[in-house]
């Protein structure tokens, strides 16, 4: 009944009259609903890009660099490994030169060696002065010293220098001497005169060669390619202590022994006292040492080398001793002094557990399983190149190590070395 008495004539068709209000056909509510969330969609993704663009990146990375670091590639969010020059998580087979060098086998190789602490000794040494004048000095003090470079050509990739007592006459003061403990790889031990040579090679550092070794199967050369070094105080709690000081060099130190091993005059090729002593010193004073106590490296740190020489770090050759790897560099020598310290429990130093892992591209005998598994290494860009060796030097000399950076790159060739 429409307003003044009139009666609203039904539609034909059924629809319901004019005038009156009929609820939504169920069509239009599911229309209506899909276009609010729709809207509602749209809202929380422009609210969802907004934050993501509020959140800071790092700079970009290559897929190369994806594929080694990780999925996330934030370096805010989860930085991993410490770049181009960690042996520890970049994988051998990623290792680039920067020129052609040929077909080569990439080999990793690991050690582990513990440091001990000592007492502190108080003796002297003698030292020839101008004129022939023998000049006696004193010292006391139990420091250590480590010197780690990858690219000598045998299975030497570092040593440990100690002061001992070597004892003295009754009623003098005790002689100083210097201690020195290599740090062997063992997966490298082929890395030297082959099985066949046997006694007729002579090993010469100078050019000189006394017997010529006339076989086919000479020494295996090899190049570095990566070296890390990690270091960790392992020492009881109530002795914790003291201060480690450490230094990435480029230039080359002689340390008392200009002749490697092999010389009449220093058949290990051991430093002196006076050279020990000075070279600790220099450590002590130069402004790049990074210093670091005892107590921080309670959680292990990791340094790593890098070229020094690109040239130098390319040379296949034939017999290159540790000596002459540190006096001639082709990687930069890391340098690790565990500096003077006696504890109140003990009165000793504090012990490190100090580990190693170097990568190398070898030649091997022709026919041989290794040479059959060489590959050309991918040779990078200038650009590069300069890219990964200066990430790498801005970096300090010792990291403290992620809870993720605890793996070892394993391959091929080290599996066939090691069985």
């Amino acid at each position: 009944m429409a307003p003044g008495g009139r009666r609203l004539k039904s539609s034909p068709s059924g629809n319901p009259p004019q005038g009156s209000r009929a609820p939504p056909a169920q069509l239009s509510r599911a229309q209506q609903s899909a276009r609010d969330k729709q809207q509602a969609g749209l809202l929380g993704q422009l609210l969802l890009g907004a934050g993501l663009r509020s959140i800071p990146k790092g700079p970009p990375k290559k897929k190369q660099e994806l594929f080694t670091s990780g999925a996330l590639k934030s370096t805010q969010f989860a930085p991993r490994g410490h770049g181009y020059y960690d042996a520890y998580v970049q994988r051998p087979e990623s290792a680039t030169v920067s020129a052609t060098t040929g077909p080569a086998t990439v080999v990793c190789g690991y050690s582990t060696d513990t440091v001990a602490g000592s007492a502190p000794l108080t003796g002297t040494w003698t030292t020839l002065a101008s004129g022939g004048i023998e000049v006696t000095s004193s010292h006391t003090g139990n420091s250590t010293l480590i010197e780690f470079n990858p690219g000598s050509s045998d299975s030497i990739v570092g040593r440990i220098h100690t002061l001992v007592s070597s004892g003295g006459a009754a009623g003098d003061a005790a002689a100083l001497d210097v201690r020195t403990t290599d740090i062997v790889v063992s997966q490298f031990s082929e890395f030297g005169p082959t099985q066949t040579n046997g006694t007729e090679y002579v090993a010469h550092y100078d050019g000189d060669k006394d017997i010529v070794n006339t076989l086919p199967t000479r020494r295996i050369e090899s190049i570095p390619l990566r070296g890390s070094l990690r270091i960790r105080n392992i020492t009881e709690a109530l002795s914790v202590g003291g201060v480690v000081r450490t230094l990435r060099y480029n230039g080359g130190v002689s340390f008392g022994a200009d002749s490697p091993s092999g010389n009449a005059d220093n058949p290990a090729g051991v430093p002196t006292v006076q050279a020990y002593l000075s070279v600790c010193n220099m450590i002590r004073d130069a402004p790049r040492t990074k210093v670091h106590s005892g107590h921080e490296l309670r959680e292990m740190h990791q340094s790593n080398t890098y070229p020094a020489d690109f040239i130098r770090s390319m040379e296949f050759c034939e017999d290159r001793s540790f000596p002459e790897c540190v006096r001639r560099p082709g990687y930069c020598t890391l340098f690790v002094l565990i500096d003077d310290f006696a504890a109140s429990t003990n009165l000793h130093n504090n012990t490190y557990e100090v580990n190693v892992m170097v990568q190398r591209a070898a030649r091997f005998q022709m026919g041989s399983l290794l040479h059959g598994m060489a590959r050309s290494l991918k040779v990078k860009s200038a650009a590069e190149a300069d890219a990964h060796l200066q990430a790498e030097q801005v970096k300090p000399p010792l990291s403290v190590v992620g809870r993720e950076g605890l793996s070892m790159p394993r391959n091929g060739a080290q599996l066939a070395l090691t069985q």
